[in-house]
């Protein structure tokens, strides 16, 4: 009897261990399962965090680079500012340099300079040079009058100059010129005092003479020609001198 019973019993029992087995099976699967879904859920997540990393890194590295363009911008910017400031500064110091010089140059020119004038040494500033010039440029141009005014300031105005000299000869001969030949005689005679052997002294001596026979002085005239001759031999007026002293009558 006992056969029996195992061989009835053993389909329920093989389908009891087959259920068990299948139902085992199935809720290891079913816990395989989920784990991997909670796997796959953990690595969508780390891939979505990572995306979003990414994005931001992206996002900061596309902000950078265009911080980098603006800064690059500002500093080529600076830059061409700076060049500018460069070329300003050059042209500004040249200018400043130019102006410098201008002005020193000015400033020599205003200064006394040294020279000789027909053996007389002496400063001069420019403008006693002016006046004297332009007293002579009215004198060659028919002008013995204001000639006579401006040498009588420069006379004045400049006593110490070595045009000085030169100066009252050219007095003398203006007053000739204008016919005042007292004032003539008077110019001529103070450049002899102070400048005895003054080279204009034997022209200015003839010049005197020539205002003395204009004056109908001839004694006198005569004395200063012979003056002139005996004094100044060589010279070119104890030529004329004689030549006028011979039609004295």
């Amino acid at each position: 009897m006992s056969p029996m019973i195992r061989l009835k019993f053993s389909p329920l029992l093989a389908f009891a261990v087959l259920s068990t087995l299948v139902c085992q099976s199935t809720q290891a699967a079913i816990f395989e399962d989920n784990d991997a879904r909670r796997q796959i859920n953990v690595l969508t997540d780390s891939v979505k965090n990572n995306q979003k990393a990414i994005f931001e890194l992206t996002n900061s590295f596309e902000r950078s680079v265009q911080e980098n363009a603006k800064l690059r911008g500002r500093i080529e910017e600076l830059e061409r500012l700076v060049d500018d400031q460069k070329s300003n500064l050059k042209i500004y110091y040249s200018e400043l340099n130019d102006r410098l010089n201008d002005h020193n140059a000015r400033i020599k020119l205003l200064e006394p300079v040294k020279i000789e004038v027909e053996g007389v040494t002496g400063k001069i500033q420019p403008t006693e040079k002016e006046l004297y010039d332009q007293a002579l440029l009215e004198f060659k141009d028919g002008s013995p009058v204001k000639a006579e005014g401006l040498l009588t300031q420069f006379i004045t105005a400049y006593p110490n100059s070595p045009y000085w000299p030169v100066a009252q000869y050219w007095l003398s001969v203006s007053k000739y010129a204008s016919k005042d030949y007292k004032g003539a005689i008077a110019a001529g005679n103070a450049l002899i005092k102070v400048f005895p052997d003054h080279p204009r002294v034997p022209q200015t001596l003839l010049n005197i003479a020539n205002c003395l026979l204009e004056s109908n002085q001839k004694t006198e005239a005569r004395k200063t020609l012979e003056l002139l001759i005996k004094n100044f031999p060589e010279s070119k007026s104890a030529d004329t001198a004689r030549v006028t002293l011979s039609k004295i009558k």
